[in-house]
């Protein structure tokens, strides 16, 4: 690989993000985490107003932690930033709040594996440590000609030991980025521009026009699919929500909703419990959310409590309701 002509191109072409201005480890921790699963235009909003809210581990660190999940409300994958709280009080009681400096100790902190050290590393530090995220597997399967399935780990570790290889003969902070926007501006899943790609002369699948072929991905399984009664549960002082401490949308709110077919049941089911509810209306809709590996199918309904209560339930109105974190699966609601 041409290294010297991959880093000239990044230099030339590269995106001008707000994360990319900096060298801040912190910083540079925030973006991949919020990078993680999340398209570069929805996180850059939030990434602004993260970095003024919390412009430091201090400030993470002190954060509220309810505040914080409703400060990424809309990013999804909410247990990241559990842990990246987490990782802030770490630092400040081992560290004295200095983001630690060393592979050993970065990796050591929650919610950090191998790419994000790498990344870390890389880019903040200018060490040669690899970071193989997705936009870099394609990048290398399609110039090296790998048809392996880069859905086992054991294969991405062929990757990775490449791609270690490669950045100890680089400037590490600009091949890092480099890899990571070419696969994201040139080398992309479906219909990559290999015209415009400064390593298309010695890029395998292009030269044997393999691109929409590699990398290789086995079938993702078949997504579980969940139907939920789900209840807006209205008194004379708001509506009722649940903290959920289930490790999906761990810490955060939804109305109370019960795995089942039938309103009928759920409310025979709660009646047992000394939970008397009065049926306002039939379904309003039925809500379809999409998570990474399962879907939820909510039938809502709004009903009346009448006597009984629940320990896990809280009464919210309508302000307090859009001042706590709840999931986009509730928030449609």
């Amino acid at each position: 690989m041409d290294i010297k002509k991959l880093e000239n191109w990044y230099l030339k072409h590269h995106r001008r993000l707000p994360f990319r201005e900096s060298k801040d480890p912190y910083q540079i921790w925030v973006s991949e985490i919020m990078l993680q699963q999340t398209q570069v235009e929805t996180v850059l909003p939030f990434f602004e107003r993260f970095i003024k809210k919390y412009p430091d581990v201090y400030h993470l660190a002190h954060a509220n932690p309810e505040v914080l999940q409703k400060d990424v409300e809309g990013l999804g994958y909410y247990r990241r930033f559990s842990n990246m709280h987490k990782a802030a009080l770490e630092i400040e009681d081992h560290y004295q709040g200095q983001f630690p400096e060393t592979y050993e100790k970065i990796i050591g902190l929650p919610g950090i594996g191998k790419y994000t050290v790498g990344a870390i590393m890389s880019i903040a530090y200018n060490q040669p440590v690899s970071a193989l995220d997705g936009n870099v597997i394609r990048v290398l399967s399609r110039f090296l000609g790998n048809s392996q399935d880069m859905r086992l780990e054991k294969n991405k570790k062929v990757l990775d030991k490449i791609n270690q290889d490669l950045i100890e003969h680089a400037a590490p902070s600009i091949y890092t980025q480099a890899m990571m926007e070419l696969g994201a501006l040139i080398c992309r899943p479906k219909k990559p521009e290999c015209e415009r790609c400064p390593l298309n002369d010695q890029c395998y699948a292009y030269h044997h026009q393999m691109t929409e072929a590699l990398p290789v991905l086995s079938p993702l399984k078949t997504k579980k699919e969940t139907h939920y009664i789900t209840l807006i549960i209205k008194n004379d002082h708001g509506i009722m929500l649940r903290k959920r401490d289930e490790s999906l949308l761990h810490g955060m709110y939804e109305y109370p909703q019960f795995e089942s077919e039938s309103i009928q049941s759920v409310l025979s089911d709660l009646e047992n419990e000394g939970i008397i509810l009065e049926l306002i209306d039939q379904s309003l809709k039925q809500i379809t959310h999409v998570f990474t590996h399962q879907i939820w199918r909510m039938d809502v309904y709004r009903v009346r409590l009448i006597s009984g209560k629940n320990p896990h339930w809280i009464v919210a109105d309508e302000q307090t309701l859009n001042q706590l974190p709840m999931a986009i699966a509730h928030r449609k609601i």
